[in-house]
């Protein structure tokens, strides 16, 4: 009894701790604002490069550069790197050289040894950039026509180094929106931004590969990809490294402005959160063990005790209180941070199975860094070791 007593004491603490973050980023996230005047800036002086790695996106990176060719701001020019393409990518850009896109396409070098394909496909793009500000986004990734704009706004009203915003998501499916649900809740109702904001600590920082605007001296001074060569998630990675050199990182609320298309199929989703989950997690197998243990405690333990009172008709006392108010403060976190990001509130209906399944990704991931199986389109995506 006494250790029943902790398991729902303790997730009882913890759904409150998620429940109140949630609240506070609610009322502190906020999404780029666009100014009505440019007085505080000026497109002549401020001069931003658009640097996109690609590999086999010849898909996706048509719609990508056609909503960068509407962009509102007007001085900023893109680069796009052809990493060793097998489908038309290369084509595909090339047609926009007769546009009024101001577009360079440059083919990748060979592959280091100790560097991972994507962070050398943008180190040689970041060589090639000239422009005050380096924004990278991926292939995949369609902007608001105003979100470079209000993004050059909000960086140099916020002074930052590294500006990133949190896209919207399209998915093929419901099982995909239930997974990406869980993914933007599990950083919303854990990542306290305002104090993520102010803090030091590197670890404390969730940053997007999908759009990832740095001052250029900043990206430069903390050692860019070069620095994270090895490191899978670089979107993270960066993030933390930009914190860690002592400089200014920001996140905003972008899924008004930033959309990410979605995978072709299920698989090839699963396979892409497996690829960041063991690297995001610093490739420690007690840490997955610890978030394994708190998310199974969180989602089940309440609800198992609701249902053992129920076959028993056992007397409502305390811990039964104590878990009906869990799951609703769970419920609540959970739903507002569906409503912010626009997921569907029927992912709720799915949410133990959803647990169970990112868990299960998780391992996934863990064994595929163990035995260096990890790969993505077609590469090895494991340099580090997994640990203890």
């Amino acid at each position: 009894m006494a250790f029943n007593t902790l398991i729902i004491s303790t997730t009882g603490f913890l759904a409150l701790i998620s429940f109140l973050i949630t609240i506070w980023n609610w009322k502190y996230l906020d999404k780029p604002r666009l100014r009505l005047s440019d007085e505080l800036f000026g497109d002549i002086d401020v001069s931003i490069t658009v640097l996109i790695p690609a590999r086999n996106e010849g898909k996706n990176i048509r719609e990508t550069l056609i909503a960068l060719d509407y962009q509102t701001y007007t001085n900023y020019d893109v680069i796009v790197l052809n990493d060793g393409s097998e489908d038309d990518t290369a084509e595909v850009v090339s047609q926009f050289f007769e546009s009024d896109l101001e577009i360079q396409l440059i083919d990748g070098e060979s592959i280091p040894q100790g560097w991972l394909g994507k962070h050398w496909a943008c180190h040689q793009l970041a060589l090639k950039a000239h422009g005050d500000y380096l924004l990278f986004i991926d292939a995949d990734t369609v902007l608001h026509k105003n979100t470079i704009k209000a993004a050059v706004n909000e960086a140099i009203i916020g002074k930052s180094d590294l500006l990133t915003m949190i896209p919207a998501r399209c998915a093929n499916n419901f099982i995909e929106r239930t997974l990406y649900s869980f993914i933007d809740w599990a950083i919303y109702a854990w990542l306290p931004l305002q104090l993520a904001h102010w803090s030091k600590n590197s670890y404390l920082s969730a940053s997007y590969g999908q759009f990832m605007l740095f001052k250029r001296e900043a990206y430069m001074l903390s050692g860019g990809h070069k620095k994270i060569k090895d490191i899978a998630v670089d979107d993270f990675g960066l993030g933390r490294l930009i914190k860690s050199s002592g400089l200014r990182w920001i996140l905003k609320d972008g899924t008004s402005m930033v959309t990410s298309l979605p995978y072709n199929d299920m698989l090839e989703t699963v396979k892409g959160i497996s690829r960041s989950l063991a690297p995001a997690l610093n490739y420690r197998i007690s840490v997955i063990l610890l978030v394994t243990l708190v998310l199974m405690g969180l989602f089940f333990a309440p609800i198992f005790n609701l249902y053992f009172y129920v076959i028993n008709g056992d007397q409502f006392n305390f811990l039964e209180i104590l878990s009906l108010v869990t799951v609703f403060l769970l419920l609540g976190s959970y739903l507002l941070s569906c409503k912010i990001f626009s997921h569907s509130l029927l992912v709720i209906l799915v949410i133990h199975f959803t647990v169970i399944f990112m868990i299960l990704i998780a391992y996934h991931s863990l064994i595929s860094n163990l035995f260096r199986l990890a790969r993505w389109k077609d590469r090895n995506m494991v340099i580090k070791k997994i640990k203890l």
